[in-house]
């Protein structure tokens, strides 16, 4: 191998290193940012995960395990949350309507004739855990991942 090209490849590994870096960034910071840091993070670690090195390689695929993980926490909380919103609103509806009202202009709703079931109150608890597990996902694993590949350890075993 010439000096030239072995200066290339070390460029090369660099980048790499530094995309898996950028990316484990992008991860982490996604929780302040309604998770838009990692759609980016995972654009780049499907991109570059054929391409890269061994060891960026190891990272870039757990970058996406945790970018698919912290999703599916994301969209199970949404949907638990979205359960319990609409169930109140189905509940605001149905004391309305139980009431008389000549105008839809005259419709009032006593907070006092709302009933918040148990259904109700699990769905948004199981929001709000959801939604907490799903950013300590994100920035446990990042940081996880970090780390070892600033130690310059692989995750998992390398395939080369």
């Amino acid at each position: 191998m010439t000096t030239a090209s072995t200066t290339a490849s070390r460029a090369n590994d660099e980048v790499d290193r530094n995309l898996a870096f950028l990316t484990y960034g992008l991860l982490f910071f996604s929780i302040f940012f309604a998770g838009a840091p990692a759609l980016i993070a995972a654009a780049i670690a499907y991109s570059r995960r054929g391409d890269a090195t061994a060891l960026a390689r190891s990272h870039h695929r757990f970058q996406i395990f945790i970018f698919w993980v912290g999703f599916g926490f994301a969209l199970l909380a949404g949907v638990s949350g979205l359960a319990a919103v609409l169930a109140i609103i189905g509940e605001m509806v149905h004391v309305a309507v139980g009431s008389d009202f000549d105008l839809l202009d005259a419709v009032s709703v006593r907070l006092a004739d709302i009933h918040i079931g148990r259904w109700v109150i699990t769905f948004m608890i199981a929001s709000v855990a959801l939604g907490v597990a799903s950013a300590l996902w994100l920035v446990i694993s990042s940081a996880y991942g970090f780390v070892r590949l600033a130690s310059g350890r692989p995750i998992g075993h390398v395939r080369a």
